[in-house]
């Protein structure tokens, strides 16, 4: 089984291509300088600001300072900021301006809204006798600047208004890449944050391949200096860090005609298949008793489609079929430092050496991420790709037990396998002198016990209409399609093996 044809092969005749590229991204930007409560109190002693003063000689005034940009911008842009509230989802608000506005380059729109965030707050210290900072769960007002950037697509910033500012930044991959395809002229159609047609699969691989972390790094700087009232004020700029990262792994099919039959049986056979120790192995990690308890399975259905989540703590990988035509593979991490690769270390002593250690969340460890989250999504790709494919078993399940109608519109009601008469007639011609000489009208009147001519002959036209049993020639002898042997045997074996057996020990 391990040496099994990867899914993608088996199906190759039908898969258009394989994109591999991330989804979301969410970035901190944090200003170290005040980013931390010791941190923070140096640079009041700086300022000649004493601790008790904190609030309103310092945090008060810079947020009034932050508030004021913002305002000043919407003004310039001629945008009224409107306030939300918990209850509203801003993917939703932004959709329906997006649908008036169009996606010209600029900012969308601003919203505002009191939301949590960790911030300081001046104490005693009991032990020392001394005020001091120290960190406090609070709310404050962020505001969230959705823009529509030419590089990386329907984006924002979210700003808090109190210190120390720690800012979170959104952009999607796929959206980032649709640009560069477009400016490469590769065509594609897009739907539902996925590609449903690429026409150079390997150029836009390759793009992804090339996606340049400075690049990004510059932009954020350049929106936080726009943007932000307070940056450049402690002489350094920000950290930007790693909050929460998708990788997904799109398999686009040409047709919708094969994925959904699939998809059904991959998930209904990851739901029973996929356990503790699978999910563990799927994100590179060995099975530890000390953390068993964090893993979980989830099959969810959804507007989209149906979806099976396996989740690791902090971290998850995920399946589900997109618009009929793309089968996502996706893993997710909100702390990439649970993935370990191998890089140099820095010791305390200023000594170094290479080590197999956890992934930095430096946006610089992009590229170390995708190439972890790759390797998860290629090996539950694998796992999947072991397990047998029952779909046309199950589309040839359904076309002979819902109803049927022949050439002249009479309709023909399916096989029953529960159904005494229908379990008689297929023991009746599934009897081994039958199969090399096939079978007759009077023939089977010897094995049906109270059937009449007229009776078997009824029986013998539905499965005709059902293709279970074919006529030779203008003859009155019949013999068993290769669908009907595959079915009738399956069902009869179902019988015997399982329901007869089971239903004995109840």
């Amino acid at each position: 089984m391990k040496n099994a044809e990867l899914l993608t092969k088996r199906f190759e005749k039908n898969i258009a291509g394989v994109l591999n590229c991330f989804d979301r991204l969410v970035l901190f930007g944090t200003y170290q300088p005040i980013c931390y409560p010791q941190a923070m109190s140096w640079q009041l002693h700086e300022a000649g600001i004493q601790l008790i003063d904190y609030e309103n000689k310092f945090a008060n005034k810079l947020r009034l300072e932050m508030t004021a940009r913002i305002k000043a911008i919407a003004s310039r842009e001629n945008i009224a900021i409107k306030q939300v509230y918990a209850s509203v989802r801003k993917e939703t608000l932004v959709s329906e301006i997006l649908s008036t506005r169009g996606d010209a380059p600029g900012i969308v729109c601003i919203l505002s809204a009191m939301e949590s965030c960790r911030c300081f707050k001046v104490r005693k210290n009991h032990k020392s006798g001394y005020l001091e900072l120290q960190w406090k769960p609070g709310k404050c007002l962020h505001y969230y600047v959705y823009l529509m950037d030419p590089d990386y697509g329907l984006c924002y910033l979210r700003i808090p208004t109190w210190a120390p500012f720690r800012l979170q930044f959104y952009f999607n991959g796929h959206d980032w890449l649709q640009r560069r395809m477009a400016a490469a002229g590769i065509t594609y159609r897009k739907a539902d944050n996925c590609f449903v047609h690429v026409s150079d699969f390997q150029r836009a691989q390759s793009i992804v391949d090339s996606f340049d972390v400075n690049c990004l790094h510059r932009r954020l700087d350049q929106l936080a200096a726009r943007l932000v009232a307070v940056h450049g004020r402690w002489g350094q700029g920000l950290h930007w860090s790693i909050y929460q990262a998708e990788w997904a792994t799109d398999v686009v099919f040409k047709s919708s005609r094969i994925l959904p039959v699939l998809y059904e049986e991959l998930v209904r056979t990851a739901a029973i298949e996929i356990k503790c120790a699978d999910i563990y192995g799927f994100l590179g990690r060995r099975l530890s008793d000390k953390s068993a308890s964090q893993v979980s399975n989830r099959l969810q259905t959804l507007i989209e489609g149906t979806r099976i989540k396996h989740s690791l703590g902090k971290n998850s990988i995920k399946m589900y079929d997109k618009q009929a035509r793309v089968l996502r593979i996706e893993t997710t991490s909100n702390d990439v430092s649970f993935f370990k690769h191998h890089r140099e270390v820095k010791h305390r002593d200023g000594t170094r050496e290479m080590k197999h250690a956890p992934v930095r969340k430096t946006i610089y460890s992009l590229g170390a991420v995708a190439e972890q989250m790759q390797a998860c999504n290629k090996r539950y790709l694998s796992f999947i790709s072991q397990w047998r494919d029952h779909s046309h078993e199950r589309t040839d399940l359904r076309k002979i037990t819902a109803s049927v109608k022949d050439n002249k519109q009479r309709s023909y009601r399916g096989i029953n396998f529960f159904q005494s008469e229908d379990l008689s007639f297929m023991l009746a011609i599934l009897r081994g002198e039958y199969q090399i000489a096939g079978f007759t009208n009077r023939a089977l009147q010897a094995h049906l016990a109270g059937w009449n001519s007229q009776k078997i002959g009824r029986v013998l036209k539905r499965f005709r209409v059902l293709r279970l049993i074919k006529r030779v020639g203008r003859t009155y002898k019949y013999y068993l399609s290769s669908l009907g042997k595959k079915v009738l045997v399956a069902a009869l074996q179902l019988k015997e093996r399982v329901i007869l057996p089971t239903m004995a020990t109840v």
